[in-house]
C-alpha cells in the first residue's frame, strides 16, 4: 500500500522559506525604530523576540539602548503591576521614580530603605491611576510628601507604610484624611502623637463635623509601634458610642490589626481596653501589644513592616524574583537614571541652557528638570 506525501504540511524548503520571511520582515519592522511605534496587543512571546531584534538592530547601528528605543515596550507589552526597588542604594532617587509614571498599570510600589528618596520623588505617585499599595518606609520622606502628592492618590491608594519617615509628624497624618479608601497604615518608628490618633479618628467620630469625603473609617491594620502615643491617644480607638448606645465603641468597625509594641506611654489598662472594645487576640509569642483576630493576620502584618532600620548588619528580606517584564522596566529605571544624570551635567557645562535629547523623540517630557544624584545609575545591578 503506498503513501502518499500530506499535501498539508509543509517540506523542508517550504518552512526554510518561511523562517527567512519571518526574519525579514522583523529585521523591517525594527529598522528605524521610533518611542511612538505602537506594540499594542503583540504576545508576550512575539514581544519578547521584537526586543531582541531591536536590541540587535540598535548594536548593529552602534546605538545605545536609550529610554525611547524601550518606551513602545514599557507602553504596552511590559505591563506590569508590581515593583519592588527596596534597598537600591545610590542609583534609585528622585529622578529615577519619574519613569514609573510610564507604567501606569502599576498597582504596587515598594521603596523601603530606599535612602536617597526625598518628598520630591513620589510626584510619580498621583500619575498612576490604580496605585493601591506603597511602601516608602525608612526613607527621607516627610509630611511635605504626604501634603503635596500622596493626597492626590485619594481615589486608589489602599495601604500606605510611611515607617521609619522621621519627617513625618502629626501634621503630615492629618492630610491623609482624604485617602477615604485607605485599610492599611503604617506609621510605626515615626514622631507621631496622641494628635495623631486625634485626627485619623475624628472624621469617624464625629461625621458631621467635616464635609463628606474625608475620614480613614475603612482602616483594617494600623500599626503604631514606636511612636509617641499615650493612653489618650488610644483612647480615641474607642471615644465613640457602641451600637447600643453606650460609650466606648469601636471607632474603625473593620479593625483587625493593631501593633502598640514600644509604645511606653501606653500602659495596659489601655491596651487591654482596646483588645477587648475589638475583640482581638494576642497570637504572637512574646507580642503582648500585638493585637489582631488571628494568627494568620499577625504574621501576615508582621511581614508587611519591618519595625527596625535595615542596616549591613540586618538586611531586609531578598526581594522575590523578578518576571521578564519587570527585570526590563528596571533595567528602564536603572536607564532613565544614567540619562538624567547625563542630562544634568550637560545642563551644569552649558550655564544652564537645556541640551537636546540624545536621541530625538525621547519619551520623558520632563527628561531635563530632575536632579539625579552623582553615582546614578551606576550601581545598578542587572536583574
Amino acid at each position: 500500500m503506498s503513501t502518499a506525501p500530506d499535501s498539508n504540511v509543509p517540506d523542508r524548503k517550504t518552512s526554510s522559506r518561511v523562517a527567512r520571511l519571518d526574519k525579514l520582515a522583523m529585521q523591517a519592522f525594527v529598522q528605524r525604530w521610533h518611542y511612538t511605534r505602537s506594540l499594542e496587543n503583540v504576545p508576550a512571546e512575539l514581544a519578547k523576540a521584537v526586543w531582541l531584534a531591536v536590541k540587535d538592530e540598535q548594536g548593529r547601528l552602534g546605538n545605545p539602548v536609550t529610554c525611547s528605543v524601550m518606551f513602545p515596550f514599557v507602553r504596552s507589552p511590559w505591563r506590569i503591576e508590581s515593583l519592588d526597588l527596596s534597598d537600591s542604594g545610590k542609583w534609585i532617587v528622585d529622578s529615577s521614580l519619574k519613569a514609573l509614571q510610564y507604567v501606569p498599570t502599576l498597582r504596587d510600589v515598594r521603596l523601603t530603605a530606599c535612602r536617597f528618596i526625598t518628598d520630591e520623588g513620589l510626584s510619580f505617585a498621583p500619575l498612576l491611576p490604580t496605585l493601591n499599595t506603597l511602601d516608602v518606609s525608612w526613607t527621607q520622606v516627610s509630611d511635605a510628601a504626604v501634603s503635596s502628592h500622596l493626597t492626590r492618590c485619594n481615589a486608589s491608594l489602599t495601604s500606605l507604610n510611611l515607617t521609619g519617615c522621621s519627617g513625618l509628624t502629626d501634621r503630615g497624618v492629618s492630610s491623609l484624611l482624604g485617602l477615604v479608601y485607605l485599610r492599611r497604615l503604617s506609621l510605626a518608628c515615626t514622631a507621631i502623637t496622641d494628635a495623631a490618633l486625634d485626627y485619623l479618628t475624628y472624621y469617624t467620630r464625629y461625621p458631621d463635623a467635616g464635609r463628606a469625603g474625608l475620614g480613614v473609617s475603612l482602616l483594617e491594620r494600623l500599626e503604631l509601634s514606636n511612636t509617641r502615643i499615650t493612653d489618650t491617644g488610644v483612647g480615641k480607638l474607642v471615644a465613640i458610642m457602641d451600637e447600643d448606645g453606650k460609650p466606648y465603641g469601636k471607632v474603625f468597625k473593620a479593625l483587625e490589626y493593631l501593633a502598640l509594641s514600644m509604645t511606653n506611654g501606653v500602659g495596659p489598662a489601655a491596651v487591654r481596653q482596646v483588645k477587648n472594645k475589638y475583640e482581638l487576640d494576642t497570637p504572637l509569642p512574646n507580642a503582648q501589644r500585638t493585637l489582631a483576630k488571628s494568627n494568620a493576620v499577625a504574621l501576615d502584618a508582621r511581614d508587611w513592616v519591618i519595625r527596625f532600620n535595615p542596616t549591613k548588619d540586618r538586611q531586609l528580606p531578598a526581594v522575590a524574583k523578578r518576571s521578564f517584564e519587570q527585570g526590563r522596566v528596571l533595567h528602564y529605571v536603572a536607564t532613565y537614571t544614567k540619562e538624567m544624570d547625563a542630562a544634568n551635567a550637560a545642563l551644569a557645562r552649558s550655564g544652564g541652557l537645556p541640551p537636546p535629547p540624545t536621541h530625538p523623540g525621547a519619551p520623558p517630557p520632563d527628561a531635563y528638570d530632575a536632579t539625579a544624584s552623582a553615582d546614578g545609575a551606576k550601581r545598578h545591578r542587572a536583574a
